[in-house]
């Protein structure tokens, strides 16, 4: 057992120490921090004398940073680099987490104590961002249950602590049954019309499994290129049939965990006097309420129905016959190639990852006239690539670590998110992370026009983070 003065959970710095953190560190610091800020939370409920700013917000940002920093980078590990260990540590100190955060509006003398600031006439005078600060804190409070009796408070507490095991089990099964799929085909023949890329990757892909002929996985960048181009419809089914079936039976089976969370959310939603959980999650939201989340989506199905079903049409008349599901991405790229005489894949050999990124540095250095630089820190693996965003004064507003290539140990889609929310002049930490097309052999890297534009929307996001 790690000491807490060789945990680097616990004496997290700039660089992130990527390279020390082990899975025995993880549950010892989150009991130490859980500890340290339980104390902090009753100092400030119980502090004499006049509440201000500092005694009550400020104090409560200063209570729980440690440990909210450390719960992102291991939701961080667990998404982006889990292994047994990790999972095992992540899954014993979760709900021991999620039991802090769940208790924390439920604490009725911090309650009290940020009630009390909020009718001196100090926070009457806040400027407009300490207001909404403020106004936003009590209205957490208040939603999350701080006006419950105790008893509704210990089931809110037991609903949030389950609920964090059910749904960190869920992504689990889906990372698991994604990686538990392979298709191998011997046969070269039934791979016509693949692209010569994905073919290679597919055959690279066998090799290092150990296997002879072409393996397909269910990462994007193995399904999407064969879903799309794959001129034999049985070998699109298999996949498709796959793809849309993961984690859906066997040891992997989410069936169950689905029924147990919705029931969970709708405990949750009635013990905190909303009529449902799509009511309760945007309450804070544009829309306000799940029926206008619900309308919004209809009146956008009234709208585009008509030119969905137009669009439809033509794309059967296209392929004359009626279209199974796998067919529809691959008559819509023959369509859209006889139409237009387009074809993505001839985009690929313009956008090698190195030339893209150079031209999406070079875009946001001139709109937001900041620079990315190569930064040597610690990394959890050796792919990703970390970067210092540095202002036109020579600051650095952030750390940025780009993670752009699949893995077994990482969940698939596209992210932004923060490893550290700083204030200056102290620099943010984030992470762009992707699953997109990696080198085959000795070809680099080379996206679709899609993984393109996934790529800008995330840098998108870590701007908002980066620059606020």
């Amino acid at each position: 057992m790690a000491t807490s003065a060789d945990n680097p959970l616990l004496t997290l710095a700039d660089p992130i120490p990527f390279d020390r953190i082990l899975p025995e560190h993880v549950e010892p610091a989150a009991e130490a921090l859980v500890a340290a800020a339980r104390a902090a939370l009753d100092t400030i409920a119980n502090a004499p004398g006049p509440k201000s700013y500092e005694s009550t917000l400020g104090a409560l940002e200063a209570a729980t940073d440690s440990l909210e920093r450390v719960g992102v980078l291991c939701e961080h590990l667990e998404s982006a680099a889990t292994s047994p260990a990790f999972r095992d540590a992540w899954g014993k100190t979760q709900p021991k987490l999620s039991a802090f955060w769940s208790e924390l509006p439920l604490h009725a003398g911090l309650y009290a104590a940020l009630r009390a600031y909020a009718a001196t006439p100090a926070a009457a005078g806040l400027d407009p961002v300490r207001r909404r600060h403020l106004d936003k804190v009590l209205d957490e409070f208040r939603r999350h249950g701080a006006e419950l009796p105790p008893e509704g408070k210990r089931e809110l507490t037991e609903i949030d602590v389950t609920l964090t095991k059910l749904t960190t089990k869920f992504q689990q099964n889906v990372l698991d049954s994604t990686n538990a799929y392979e298709l191998v085909v011997d046969d070269e023949a039934r791979l016509a019309g693949l692209p010569a890329l994905a073919k290679r990757a597919a055959s690279e892909s066998a090799v290092q499994k150990g296997r002879s002929g072409f393996r397909f996985t269910l990462h994007a960048p193995s399904f999407t290129p064969a879903i799309t181009y794959l001129d034999d419809a049985s070998l699109r089914e298999q996949l498709y049939r796959a793809q849309t079936s993961r984690a859906s039976s066997g040891e992997h089976d989410n069936a169950k965990l689905i029924s147990e969370i919705l029931e969970l959310r709708r405990r949750k939603a009635k013990l905190l006097g909303f009529a449902d959980f799509s009511d309760f999650t945007t309450a804070d939201r544009m829309a306000r309420s799940g029926q206008r989340a619900h309308d919004f989506i209809d009146d956008l199905r009234r709208r585009t129905a008509a030119f969905f079903e137009r669009e439809r049409e033509a794309l059967t008349e296209f392929a004359g016959k009626k279209l199974a599901a796998w067919d529809v991405a691959y008559f819509s790229e023959k369509q859209r190639r006889s139409a237009f005489d387009f074809d993505e894949e001839l985009l690929r050999p313009y956008f090698p990852v190195e030339t893209v990124l150079a031209g999406l540095f070079e875009i946001l250095s001139r709109l937001y006239g900041v620079r990315f630089e190569p930064r040597a820190v610690p990394v959890w693996d050796e792919s990703v690539r970390p970067y210092a965003m540095i202002d036109d004064k020579g600051a650095t507003l952030a750390t940025v670590y780009l993670d752009l290539f699949p893995r077994d140990n990482k969940v698939q889609g596209a992210w932004m998110a923060p490893l550290r929310t700083a204030v200056p002049p102290a620099a943010h930490a984030a992470v762009v992370a992707a699953n997109f097309t990696p080198a085959v052999g000795d070809t680099p890297a080379l996206l679709s026009h899609r993984e393109v534009e996934t790529l800008f929307h995330e840098l998108g996001h870590l701007m908002h983070l980066c620059l606020s």
